[in-house]
């Protein structure tokens, strides 16, 4: 079982918390968590632990030089190191022994790297980064908390889609009205602990979306308010800077959906005595608006994805025909089907409507090469433009939902999805 965020961002904190005590005598000044937006925040770090493994994906850390210095002083003698260097690599092993104590799964993954602090500006792009701040008579350390982003699944929304009436995509109503439903949405957001984008107004009549995150087990569903919190920006410093009502953006499944909510507090959710996280409580909006009228989301890759597309034979046919990986270039995708781009010298007769197809896609780095089955739903041949000669081909995954190439696909999607609305390069539909 998945640990909450609050959990994890806890353990890491007050292990940053305990190897700073260890390592400096005196009082702590102060210490502050919030959440961060990659936009403003350009991070100059001198130590990086990577965790493929775990919830937290990487510790970044950056720490004022007389601090570091602070620590070669007062540690065991190290020979050539730099005063610096030193410093900095026994701060890092009381710091991993400390996470170690935590009983987290995944901190032995993998040691700090202390490197060369002019070389390694990291631009903080992830859904889930926190930023904690901790200060000292000596000096300042900050440390980026990158942790993975939660997938949500939610079948029992597919199913009311499926009734049609107030929740039908592409129907006369363009929203989800349905009190229970609607309340039942916003409270598996709630309980999940999801990840959305809150969208603000900004100066000059324009919206600013932020990252944000819902904060499981504080919401209250007697009184239908829920706490998330929300990148840091100057226009959200105090209760005054909030606007009366936020939308929220959010996949849930594979639809894209977004939600206006009124704004009922601006307040602090406490971790421990020494550690909190600034927070919105909202209350339930009266509809859940598609932001898009297809029947699932689809993304326009980012990068260039390319792949192979292969017709595969029927299980149990006689047919010992072996056919060949066809070269294909993906238009758009979603966690139900693909667009593919096949060149002019592929011979396309054989895709005929209901075939049977192998897809093998070439994700970016991180996500790997997945192999996906599906059916051929469209085939169009392109005549019109000669110097585009080739056809698109529409097939639909008819793979198990939790195929292990269908999640890494979905994963991708809602990646390079929230990558997008983070940086204001998504155009969101409004019913």
């Amino acid at each position: 079982m998945q640990r909450p965020l609050t959990e994890n961002l806890h353990a890491v904190c007050q292990a940053l918390l305990e190897a700073v005590t260890s390592a400096v005598p005196g009082e702590i000044l102060a210490c502050d968590l919030v959440q961060i937006d990659s936009r403003e925040f350009n991070f100059q770090s001198v130590a990086a632990a990577h965790f493929p493994g775990g919830p937290v994906r990487r510790l970044l850390m950056g720490c004022e030089t007389r601090l570091a210095e602070h620590f070669a002083a007062n540690g065991p003698d190290v020979g050539d190191k730099s005063p610096v260097q030193a410093g900095l690599a026994q701060f890092c092993s009381q710091f991993q022994i400390a996470l170690a104590d935590t009983g987290l799964p995944w901190v032995s993954d993998q040691d700090f790297l202390v490197h060369d602090q002019d070389q390694f500006r990291v631009n903080c792009d992830g859904v889930r980064n926190f930023l904690f701040r901790v200060a000292v008579a000596e000096g300042r350390i900050d440390l980026i908390i990158d942790l993975a982003p939660r997938l949500l699944s939610c079948n029992w929304l597919l199913e009311a889609i499926e009734e049609g009436g107030k929740t039908q995509v592409g129907s006369e109503a363009d929203a989800i009205t349905d009190d229970a439903t609607v309340n039942r949405i916003m409270q598996h957001l709630a309980e999940s602990g999801a990840d959305v984008q809150v969208k603000i107004p900004a100066p000059g009549d324009r919206l600013e979306l932020l990252q944000a995150t819902f904060l499981a087990r504080q919401y209250q569903e007697d009184r239908e308010v829920m706490s998330l919190t929300c990148a840091r920006r100057t226009s959200l410093e105090s209760m005054e800077d909030v606007p009366e009502r936020v939308s929220l953006v959010f996949i849930l499944q594979d639809k894209l959906l977004q939600a206006s909510c009124p704004v009922v507090g601006h307040d602090q959710v406490w971790l421990d005595d020494d550690v909190s996280l600034p927070s919105l409580e909202i209350g339930y909006p009266d509809s859940v608006t598609y932001g898009q009228r297809r029947g699932s989301f689809r993304l326009e890759p980012p990068e260039r994805i390319t792949g192979t597309v292969r017709r595969v034979t029927e299980e149990g046919s006689t047919n010992s025909l072996v056919f060949n990986q066809n070269p294909a270039k993906v238009q758009d995708i979603s966690f139900t089907g693909v667009k593919l781009l096949l060149g002019s010298n592929t011979i396309i007769s054989g895709f005929k409507g209901g075939a049977e197809v192998e897809v093998v896609l070439e994700l970016p780095k991180g996500f790997g090469t997945v192999t996906l089955r599906g059916v051929v739903r469209r085939l169009h041949i392109n005549l019109e433009d000669p110097g585009r000669r080739g056809a698109s081909l529409g097939v639909e995954f008819t793979e198990d939902q939790d195929q292990p190439g269908l999640a890494i696909t979905r994963k991708y999607i809602e990646n390079r999805h929230t990558s997008r609305l983070s940086r204001g390069q998504v155009e969101l539909e409004i019913g």
